[in-house]
């Protein structure tokens, strides 16, 4: 008698079920290499780490001021008058600031270019009010000062020449309306050294004087900017005559130095 065993028959969905199991490894593994060979595509268009680490690193330690060899023997170069307006005057007469007459303002320029050349450069060079002596900038040569208060007062209509030259040899005429002003407005001070002024015979104070230019001696008289009042404390005194007891002053100083450098010569030896 031969065994019959009855065979179960498979459904639709018995099938369907068979047919994903055996797709689901298949495209497990198809999934992974796809999605591995997307991440080395996304790689190769990143910045290699290696070097953003290390800019960043030097980024850290990078100093925070750099050396600049300079030769100190090397001669130095002039600047131009529009080059001492850009680099020093511009800050405070570009716009007007502190009470500056503003660059190319003939109603800020025009008091003031009537006071003249000699006036206008000795407070260049001294200062005057919130404007430090040269601007700020005391390694501006003379000359270089003159250019750039050039510069600003051609600007408003003056037509001033930059010129630091020779020292000025006053007439009689000068020097003796000079010693009238002296003796009427200075030699209160200068004659006693009364607050702390130069005496007119002190041959060593004034030599510290006499290396300034004229002009600055002129300014500092004007202005009062070496301890002594403005115009020697006589306000109605003209800038001229001021100018002209500083050019009294100064021969005499030169007059009393010789004596002295004599006697300390004779000292040293």
């Amino acid at each position: 008698m031969t065994d019959h065993h009855p065979t179960t028959q498979t459904t639709p969905k018995d099938f369907l079920f068979a047919t994903l199991g055996g797709l689901f490894a298949p495209g497990v593994a198809i999934f992974m290499i796809v999605m591995l060979f997307l991440g080395i595509q996304g790689r190769m268009g990143e910045a290699d780490a290696a070097p953003a680490a290390e800019k960043e690193i030097q980024a850290r330690i990078q100093p925070f001021g750099s050396f600049v060899a300079v030769d100190p023997n090397a001669p130095k170069v002039e600047l131009t008058g529009e080059q001492v307006y850009g680099q020093v005057c511009a800050n405070c007469h570009g716009s007007g600031a502190l009470g500056s007459p503003k660059f190319e303002s003939a109603a800020d320029w025009g008091p003031r270019l009537a006071q003249g050349y000699e006036t206008l450069l000795g407070h260049a060079l001294s200062g005057i009010r919130s404007m430090p002596a040269r601007g700020g900038e005391p390694d501006l040569t003379d000359l270089e000062v003159a250019r750039g208060m050039v510069y600003m007062a051609n600007s408003a209509g003056a037509q001033f020449e930059a010129a630091v030259g020779k020292d000025k040899v006053p007439t009689v005429a000068e020097l003796t309306r000079g010693r009238e002003v002296y003796a009427t407005d200075c030699a209160y001070c200068h004659d006693t050294g009364l607050t702390g002024a130069q005496k007119l015979d002190d041959a060593k104070a004034w030599s510290v004087l006499l290396k300034k230019s004229r002009e600055v001696l002129y300014g500092n008289a004007i202005q009062g900017t070496l301890g002594g009042p403005a115009k020697g404390g006589n306000a109605k005194l003209s800038d001229e005559d001021t100018r002209l007891a500083v050019d009294y002053m100064i021969e005499q100083a030169r007059v009393a130095m010789p004596g002295v450098k004599a006697a300390e010569a004779q000292v040293g030896g």
